[in-house]
């Protein structure tokens, strides 16, 4: 009998073993596969732009004032990630159901890498833990953290900032000097077709954009 349960001792012990061992490698080559830095990322941005192209077959709606404040916050999801195919597939529309981007993504723990694609610019969006970084048609946009939307580089400026209150359903957006939106607090959205912004006063083309963003990433939240 203590041989018996020395055998299934080891047994499990290796099955541990090889488990971490797995683990490891696994988080290796995710750590590789969401670093800007490497290769590895460079072939799954391409991955997923090839993704969006067969999805943006359909025309898009320009992304313009109107689109902005008609814009649903919930994307509509038209492929969920697999253990085959670990990338998810969806389409940003307005509360028309109107297309105005599509998006396709791949997600390991807490790191997401996502693709977006408007009619007229693309956003790459890296989500690491709570920062979130932005590309614009392939260069560094803005960082976000804890709510703050700040421009790439060393000097960066802030573009927009949410006040993150849990308890409010429309958080206050402050571009500028003071508030000019409201962003829909994703876990309070009541409407299953959520509108995602409201515009406060006229905003120019680039703060317009920055509430783009803002909204982009906090709908992602609800795929």
């Amino acid at each position: 009998m203590s041989a018996l349960i020395r055998l299934l001792f080891s047994v499990l012990m290796l099955g541990l073993f090889i488990t971490g061992v797995f683990y490891v490698v696994a988080n290796f080559l995710s750590g590789l596969a969401f670093n800007p830095a490497s290769r590895a990322w460079r072939e799954l941005v391409q991955k997923l732009r090839t993704r969006n192209r067969i999805r943006a077959g359909q025309t898009l709606q320009p992304l313009n004032t109107e689109t902005l404040t008609h814009l649903s916050l919930k994307p509509k999801i038209l492929k969920k990630a697999s253990w085959r195919d670990g990338i998810f597939e969806g389409v940003f529309s307005t509360i028309y159901q109107e297309p105005v981007a599509v998006f396709a993504g791949q997600k390991s723990g807490k790191t997401s890498a996502v693709v977006v694609q408007a009619a007229d610019r693309e956003f790459i969006i890296r989500q690491k833990g709570k920062e979130t970084e932005v590309w614009l048609n392939g260069d560094p946009y803005a960082v976000l953290v804890d709510g703050v939307l700040l421009s790439a580089g060393r000097q960066g400026k802030m573009l927009a900032k949410m006040d993150l209150d849990t308890d409010l359903r429309q958080w206050p957006v402050i571009i500028g000097q003071g508030e000019s939106a409201t962003l829909t607090n994703p876990e309070r959205a009541v409407s299953p077709i959520p509108r995602a912004v409201g515009l406060l006063r006229p905003l120019s083309p680039e703060e317009e954009q920055a509430l783009l963003v803002l909204a982009i990433i906090e709908g992602k939240k609800m795929v």
